[in-house]
């Protein structure tokens, strides 16, 4: 580190294994325990506390302390005496930016909107800054302007960024603004410095790098007879014997180790544990040290306000107001958000549970009729009414709570018409949110939504407050994108969790350092605004000096502890970091050496892949009622053949999965549209010979009411090319029984028919898709949106009612079943009935598109199938047979809902 602009009897040099507070303890001057007439300037905030501390331990008596500032706050405390620029916020900084661009005309079309600028707005602002507080002019930047690289959505103009440059710290002078960079300006032209720091003893302590402003201040500071500069040195080499590494196959096992390290720990504030990425401190806190409570320990570090819940709850939020069309909400975006933890939670009547209740019963109503948009008056109205109806609540009770949930979330940003009318609704509903909810009882809530409240506050009064977007959504994310929640807690209690930065000056005893892995530690990730050869040229710091920067707080920490442990992810797309790499080397070099690689401890999840074969499950006296009063199906039937298990869990308890709306409309199954429109078509020709004529009436009309009833009237994109995909199927499905009726005649006799019989002493019930006369004779026709038929016929060959193994030859007895109930219904002779099943899902319609599963057998085939059902609803009804798994694993579990209940799957067992 050069320091040659400070005189050397004004520098002490203090070993890292020394504790730099307790020096600095030495150094001041006092007088009956006042320290007052001492300024100690440190880097950052966070050595100020245990300075406090650290006199108090040594005194046992009360005290006047020092004066204690971070290197940003002492050149604060400087700049206020000589000038009363206001501060100048980042947001304004980059709105100034942005429109001396915009009306120099240097922005390219997806520049022009703020929305997009934003982003690189920051990134010009802080290059500014960097210039600025380096001294260097906007003719020096010129002179090498041109070979900076800039995205190409700005366009070319940009590469005269000096203009730019120039002319916005102009603009902040005629706007009496000040930057950050602008008051260490400020600071470095002072000429006499005495007389503003009335002080017996100034010490700076625990600096390394510098600013050309910094070396200025500094270099007049030096020639003060108060002044001290106490340097931290190290050199590279560390014992490894209070060193431990351990390498994990990912962040989870990074953070469940640490929490095994601390169990076996005594720690106090002297212990911290360090966090580079922030990303990690949630994991950390939920997975590693869930065991201790907050009174056990302090966090001190940035973080994400992108990666909270309330971002999530906005990001939910937007999505709604992004995918409505013509007022009417998208309805997988609306339960999404309804269904977040947030929303849910609303109280009603006081209870969250009631709420809960509710939306999840306009969910299931919304998915049980296949709702895709629907207008939020709709809800309020009809929706509600269903609700109060299935739930015993009194109707304009739930139509209000729905109104009024509504009114405070979603139609808060209907109508935004400035940024600051963004800002207002933001703040709005997070207040809705801490005072109707059970969210503000979470103990993180409260400072994020202080966090948030005070952002968007600062956003209201902003130069941007005025502007108008068409996209709030984009400006809502790239905004909150940049904010972080600053973790301040106090440093004096217990383990300390803390972010890199926070870390120096400080002498910790036992150190845990996480995410030590290239690309996260050390973070030297090029600014694509000032490149590498740029920086070279105009002398600014590149990635080389930032590295020596982190480096040497890096060693400083370790040196300083009686016990290290670092850990770092290892897999086949990470590396660790270079810095465990030097310290391994300099170990090494030190001991003339190799360091064996069993000097890390390896962190690995050991997994027992086998199969668990699901345990059969015994009829107790509860399931035999249950049993009695099942009323079967096909579908049951069908289901106790391919698994007894997958029967007990959907007709005995009842678990059925819940059903979704796919967000993904290109998705959605056209042979379900299909068959809507088929029924609806058919229903109109009952009791009707069909004729050509009768084929082409009423096909687009009933198309048309699907597709409103089902998007509304959203015909756009994707559904506008599904709607011509049905009318093309129904059409082909058409004319194909337009060549049935020119062979034979053709009634329909009814559609979607249901009704129950009787087989063996058990009910049964069954709904046909459509029954015809075909030549005086009834046809059932069953559609299948499925272009599979083979997991529709019956291999009666292989099948021998008397050998189970065999009844896999069924792939379903619906066809036969319904015949059988048809006949007993009708009092129709079986001979005469036939059966098939029509697949929509076919490519082509014609004769393939049927299967007719009883095929050659005809009536023995029908009479092999009643002596199966019979011989299976025996087995359901025999308390003494337990339910039974599948023997076919393969093909039956892999696609079975209840996978996960029955156990189906490979079992993880403890990290190691």
């Amino acid at each position: 580190m050069d320091l040659s602009f400070l005189s050397e009897e004004k520098t002490i040099t203090v070993s890292s294994e020394q504790d730099l507070i307790e020096k600095i303890f030495f150094l001041l001057d006092s007088v009956n325990s006042d320290f007052s007439e001492n300024l100690v300037v440190f880097p950052g905030k966070r050595p100020a506390h245990y300075l406090r501390k650290a006199i108090a331990e040594k005194l046992k008596k009360p005290f006047i302390p020092p004066k204690i500032f971070s290197a940003d706050e002492f050149i604060d405390f400087l700049f206020y005496k000589i000038d009363k620029s206001k501060p100048l916020e980042a947001l304004d900084a980059v709105t100034i930016i942005y429109e001396i661009c915009k009306e120099k005309d240097l922005l390219k079309p997806h520049f022009r909107k703020f929305d997009n600028f934003l982003s690189f707005g920051f990134k010009l602002y802080n290059a500014f800054e960097e210039l600025c507080i380096e001294c260097i002019t906007p003719e020096k930047l010129k002179e090498v302007e041109t070979v900076i690289e800039i995205p190409q959505a700005s366009g070319s103009s940009l590469k005269f960024l000096s203009e730019i440059y120039r002319e916005f710290y102009d603009k902040l002078k005629e706007l009496s603004f000040s930057t950050r960079s602008l008051r260490y300006k400020a600071v470095s032209e002072i000429q006499d410095f005495g007389t503003l720091l009335p002080f017996q003893k100034i010490i700076f302590a625990g600096f390394f790098a510098f600013t050309e402003t910094e070396k200025r201040i500094l270099k007049k500071l030096s020639k003060l007879s108060e002044f001290l500069f106490l340097l931290q040195s190290h050199d590279n080499y560390i014992k490894l014997d209070k060193v431990k590494f351990y390498s994990c196959p990912d962040v989870h096992a990074e953070v469940k180790i640490v929490g095994q390290i601390i169990k076996n720990l005594e720690f106090d504030e002297k212990t911290v544990v360090v966090l580079p990425n922030s990303e990690t401190l949630m994991p950390l806190l939920r997975q590693g040290i869930s065991y201790l409570t907050e009174k056990d320990y302090n966090i001190s570090m940035g973080y994400p306000l992108s990666r909270t819940p309330i971002f999530g709850f906005f990001m939910n939020l937007f999505e709604v107001i992004n995918t409505m069309e013509n007022s009417q909400v998208y309805v997988p975006t609306y339960l999404d958000f309804m269904l977040h933890p947030y929303t849910k939670n609303i109280l009603f009547r006081g209870s969250a549970e009631l709420n809960r209740v509710i939306f999840h019963e306009m969910e299931k109503i919304l998915k049980d009729e296949e709702i895709l948009f629907i207008e939020l008056e709709r809800v309020e109205e009809e929706i509600s009414s269903r609700i109060s109806h299935n739930l015993g609540f009194p109707a304009e009770e739930v139509k209000q709570h729905l109104s009024f949930v509504h009114e405070n979330t979603i139609k808060r940003f209907t109508l935004l018409n400035s940024v600051a009318s963004l800002a207002e609704a933001v703040k709005e509903v997070l207040s809705f949110v801490y005072e109707k909810t059970t969210a503000r009882f979470h103990p993180l809530f409260y400072p994020y939504v202080e966090a948030f409240f005070n952002e968007f506050e600062k956003l209201s009064r902003s130069l941007i407050s005025k502007y108008k977007f068409d996209s709030y959504f984009n400006f809502f994310r790239n905004f909150t994108d940049s904010l972080r929640f600053p973790f301040h807690g106090t440093p004096l209690k217990g383990l300390q969790i803390l972010g890199f930065l926070e870390t120096r000056n400080i002498k910790f005893k036992k150190v845990i350092f996480l995410d030590l892995n290239e690309g996260v530690f050390p973070d030297l990730s090029e600014d694509y605004i000032l490149p590498y050869t740029v920086r070279k040229i105009l002398g600014l710091s590149t990635y080389q000096d930032r590295e020596k920067l982190i480096y040497h707080y890096f060693m400083n920490l370790l040196k300083g502890a009686e016990e290290v442990h670092l850990i770092y992810v290892k897999d086949n797309k990470t590396e660790r970091s270079r810095f465990i790499e030097k310290i391994i080397w300099e170990a090494e070099k030190k001991e003339k050496r190799l360091i064996k690689s069993d000097i890390v401890e390896p962190v690995t999840y050991r997994l027992r892949l086998k199969t668990r074969f699901p345990e059969e499950i015994k009829k107790t006296e509860k399931i035999m009622n249950v049993l009695k009063n099942i009323v079967f199906s096909a579908s049951a039937i069908d289901d106790y053949l391919r698994c007894g298990i997958r029967f007990y869990y959907n007709y005995v308890l009842k678990l059925t999965k819940k059903k979704r709306l796919d967000a993904d409309i290109e998705k959605t199954d056209i042979g379900v549209i299909v068959h809507e429109v088929l029924k609806r078509f058919f229903s109109t020709k009952i009791n009707k010979f069909l004729t050509p004529k009768e084929l082409d009436e009423d096909i687009e009309k009933i198309i048309n009411e699907v597709f409103t009833e089902k998007y509304g009237d959203n015909l756009k994109g994707v559904i506008y090319l599904i709607k011509r995909q049905v009318v093309k199927r129904v059409r082909e499905f058409l004319e194909y029984h337009k060549n049935i009726i020119n062979s034979q005649t053709l009634k329909i006799i009814s559609t979607e028919e249901s009704f129950e019989e009787e087989l063996f002493g058990s009910r049964f019930i069954c709904r046909l898709d459509r029954v015809d006369l075909r030549d005086g004779k009834p046809v059932i026709v069953d559609y299948k949106i499925s272009k599979n038929s083979d997991d529709y016929k019956i291999k009666f060959e292989r099948l021998n009612i008397n050998q189970r193994e065999s009844w896999k030859a069924v792939g379903s007895i619906q066809i036969p079943l319904y015949i059988l109930l048809y006949s007993k219904k009708y009092s129709i002779n079986i001979e005469n009935i036939k059966g098939y099943y029509f697949f929509l899902g076919r490519p082509v319609v014609d004769d393939s598109s049927y299967l007719d599963p009883l095929s050659s057998y005809g009536v023995e085939g029908i009479k092999t199938v009643l002596k199966l059902i019979e011989r299976i609803l025996k087995e359901i009804n025999d308390k003494e047979l337990p339910f039974l798994s599948t023997q076919d694993f393969k093909n039956i579990c892999k696609y079975c809902d209840y996978q996960p209940l029955c156990g189906v799957f490979i079992v993880p067992s403890k990290t190691s």
